[in-house]
């Protein structure tokens, strides 16, 4: 009962050819006459933001206790001072305080 045996290039050629003739007026159907074509327009390069510069630094010297916060701060020239501070601190209380540098940043200037 089988079937005689198709010729499998002959039935491409034949879909090849019937794809390619309902192609064609499908391709063929003009566009609506109120459509508008825009041109093509290449996008704008962005121009980079100017960087903020750094803010300015003052050094000074905080003296901490050891829960990291600050009790006392001095100015950089002040050395001496933030060390009698935390000599007088660790001779009442516990020890444990100690001095660091904190940088912060510097106040701006008022405008005139």
């Amino acid at each position: 009962m089988a079937g005689r045996v198709l010729n499998r290039h002959k039935l491409r050629e034949q879909a090849d050819a019937g794809a390619a003739e309902a192609a064609a007026p499908a391709a063929a159907v003009p566009a609506r006459k109120n459509a508008k074509t825009k041109a093509a327009t290449q996008p704008r390069p962005r121009k980079p933001r100017a960087k903020k510069p750094a803010p300015r630094m003052v050094a000074r010297w905080g003296v901490f206790d050891t829960g990291m916060k600050q009790v006392a701060i001095f100015d950089y020239n002040q050395r001496d001072a933030a060390d009698e501070k935390l000599a007088d601190l660790n001779a009442k209380k516990k020890p444990g305080h100690f001095l660091q540098i904190v940088k912060e940043p510097m106040p701006e200037p008022a405008a005139e």
